[in-house]
């Protein structure tokens, strides 16, 4: 595995640290069930929620913002309206994050004004930061801790498949579904959108993979 592969896995299968950013009191905003997800499949690195009021939550600080933090963070995931992503990428950057998972939905998906939106984070990326998403469900990757979204009930016990799909839901459905097969996965990716981070990139680090000795696919399309 060359090094960029390296990063990759390291940043979203591994991370130590993850923002998790658009929580709020209300337990069925998807980022705040994101990060409950994380608690109770039982992520062990450091989790920093942000929410623009500040304030605890779950009996941990909630930041205003990502550049409140006062420690490095590996990984943001992010949940917040798909008008307010670009700033947050940005705000991201600028706190030195090298990784994003952008679940917000409201992009290509939806039309010509939603591409625009698409556009701009594309015009964030080039600077310096790997996006995975939007409209998407994020990772489950079992040794790493973590789960997507709304994950909190998959198998903890990591497997030999690692799952590449375009839809959060058919991940989340393949998942559950296997289960009960027997089957376990080392990684399942949710990627959504593909802004930046596609079917193939992540199909190229889990050819390198040694937990993973079968790839399961579930594509919609391909760029190229």
């Amino acid at each position: 595995m060359n090094d960029e592969k390296k990063a990759l896995a390291a940043q979203f299968f591994h991370p130590k640290s993850i923002a998790v950013i658009g929580v709020s009191a209300d337990e069925n905003a998807f980022g705040t069930r994101y990060l409950m997800g994380l608690l109770n499949f039982g992520y062990k690195g450091k989790l920093y929620p942000v929410n623009p009021r500040g304030g605890s939550l779950f009996g941990m600080t909630a930041y205003p913002g990502v550049g409140d933090i006062p420690d490095s963070v590996d990984l943001a995931v992010i949940s917040v309206p798909g008008r307010a992503v670009p700033g947050i990428l940005e705000s991201c950057l600028m706190k030195g994050i090298k990784a994003a998972i952008v679940l917000s939905a409201g992009f290509s998906e939806t039309g010509e004004e939603g591409k625009k939106l698409e556009g701009e984070i594309n015009r964030i990326i080039v600077k310096g930061i790997r996006v995975i998403g939007p409209n998407c469900f994020g990772i489950y990757c079992p040794l790493g801790g973590l789960t997507v979204l709304p994950g909190k009930d998959f198998p903890k016990e990591t497997g030999p498949v690692g799952l590449v799909a375009q839809s959060g839901q058919f991940t989340e459905m393949i998942v559950l579904a296997s289960r009960g097969l027997g089957v376990r996965f080392s990684e399942a990716i949710s990627y959504g959108n593909a802004c930046e981070l596609n079917e193939t990139d992540f199909i190229e680090v889990l050819a390198d993979d040694p937990e993973t000795k079968v790839i399961a696919c579930y594509i919609e399309g391909v760029k190229d």
